[in-house]
């Protein structure tokens, strides 16, 4: 076999065995295909590698486990799970009922949602079991702020072809995209919030992958006659008015699916003491400024990001998601996160906490610990590193949750109690019971309050940020 210099069809020099049955070249990613050629695996290297795992009986052991088992099950470590023991000596009150977010994707929302429960709740002199707030109400302006700021950014772009906005993935690739506690809290502070009973779950609100696939789909078109109007010099007067006309129609489909957010709602419930009250002709922003007495706006994340190119001590900011906040953190050592949670958690207040939680999981008992499945010993495969993965594009949060305990023993957190968003059917009673081995690997973020953090921390927080693209 040999390598010979190539020509694709658009002039771009590329090199290639002889004979390939086709060539195939898109953004620069080059895929070679082969009809009948040997490829640099021979069948004796098979062979050999067949050999080598016939004479180790472990492996066959092993495979037979995990044909039965399954990967996971095949290698969990059951002493493990008796370690983590869900028991905390700083642990705050929690529901019994607990959210479940089925297939909604708004993790972020009910992360949002733990964290000023009881605050709500006390200030309604309420049970905190008898409170449920709508996620669909925050997901429903949530889409339409994230449209409106998209529609604005095609606007401003000077270069609106289609080789620079494909650039930017959240624009065409994804304009739905995730969460964070950033919009959490813009939504809030712009629109209030709603009992749950206001505008409750639908099934249409459940299958996000569906509103998400219609509501891209019409985003998308609304960008290509956006394209269209700037391409024909259109004045900024009829674009602003093409970017309402869009707005209107996006309020009225998320309407049909989320069903239409109140303006003004009456609110009967009975409190503490088996009172009955009612709050009448109240809207969602004045429900929010009446019974919400923690400022969202003194909380700011925390991250531990151990990339390459990020120095601790420094505030990264991402301006490219549109939405009305960006994403804005301050990157520190993973011991100051703990810290810092710690001491929130000591005032009775939860830490919302963005965590990568695709590994080393058992999700029915809810144990999150890097050691569960020895995947080294069984597979040969070695986990990265926090800041291998990071470095790779590897491992990064992908889920929002609540930190509401932690158990220390001499002044060391060893496990923590994470309120997830899943109901009680999985999981221990709907929490996760997370060892401090994994706080240190797959926590990415926390939201603290201003308050804790120390002189230098503060002054860290008040430079001015470094722009940053998404997976750089």
């Amino acid at each position: 076999m040999y390598w010979k210099l190539g020509t694709c069809q658009n002039g771009q020099k590329m090199f290639k065995r002889d004979n390939p049955m086709f060539l195939y070249n898109k953004k620069s990613l080059i895929k070679i295909y082969y009809w009948g050629e040997k490829m640099d695996i021979t069948l004796d290297d098979i062979k050999a590698f067949s050999k080598k795992y016939k004479n180790n009986p472990t492996n066959k052991m092993i495979e037979n486990a995990i044909a039965n088992n399954g990967i996971e099950s095949a290698m969990l470590n059951r002493d493990i799970i008796a370690e983590n023991q869900p028991v905390f000596n700083i642990e705050l009150p929690g529901r019994v009922k607990k959210y479940s977010q089925k297939a909604s994707e708004l993790c972020w929302v009910y992360a949002g949602f733990n964290v000023i429960q009881a605050n709500v709740a006390n200030h309604l002199n309420i049970d905190i079991e008898d409170l449920e707030l709508s996620a669909e109400y925050i997901s429903f302006f949530d889409r339409l702020e994230k449209s409106s700021a998209i529609y604005e950014k095609i606007i401003q772009l000077e270069d609106v072809s289609y080789e620079h906005i494909n650039k930017n993935e959240f624009i065409v690739k994804s304009p739905i995209g995730y969460g964070l506690f950033e919009f959490f809290r813009g939504i809030v502070n712009k629109y209030g919030f709603v009992p749950n009973c206001i505008m409750p779950q639908t099934k249409g609100s459940i299958d996000a992958n569906k509103i998400n696939t219609i509501y891209r789909e019409k985003l998308r078109g609304d960008i290509v006659k956006l394209i269209k109007l700037k391409e024909k010099n259109a004045k900024i007067e009829e674009l602003e008015n093409k970017r309402k006309e869009f707005l209107e129609e996006n309020y009225m489909l998320l309407s049909k699916i989320l069903g239409e957010p109140i303006q003004q709602f009456t609110y009967e419930y009975i409190d503490k003491e088996g009172n009955f009250q009612r709050l009448e002709n109240i809207t969602p922003l004045e429900f929010k400024e009446k019974f919400l007495t923690i400022d969202l706006n003194e909380f700011i994340c925390i991250a531990n990001i151990p990339r390459h190119n990020k120095p601790y001590g420094k505030v990264y900011q991402y301006t490219n998601y549109p939405h009305i906040e960006s994403y804005t953190f301050l990157n520190l050592p993973i011991n100051d996160l703990k810290r810092l949670g710690i001491a929130q958690l000591k005032d009775n207040i939860p830490v919302y906490v963005n965590i990568y939680r695709n590994q080393f999981r058992d999700t029915s008992s809810g144990v999150l610990d890097t050691r569960l499945y020895d995947y080294k010993q069984t597979l040969g495969v070695t986990p990265l590193t926090k800041e291998e993965g990071q470095n790779t594009n590897s491992i990064a949060f992908h889920h929002c949750m609540a930190i509401c305990g932690v158990h220390i023993i001499d002044d060391k957190p060893i496990r923590w109690k994470i309120e997830d968003s899943y109901g009680t059917e999985c999981e221990y009673k709907g929490y996760n019971i997370m060892n401090d081995n994994y706080f240190e690997k797959y926590v990415f973020g926390i939201i603290i309050h201003k308050k804790y953090l120390s002189q230098e921390q503060l002054e860290a927080w008040n430079q001015q940020p470094i722009e940053f693209s998404m997976w750089t």
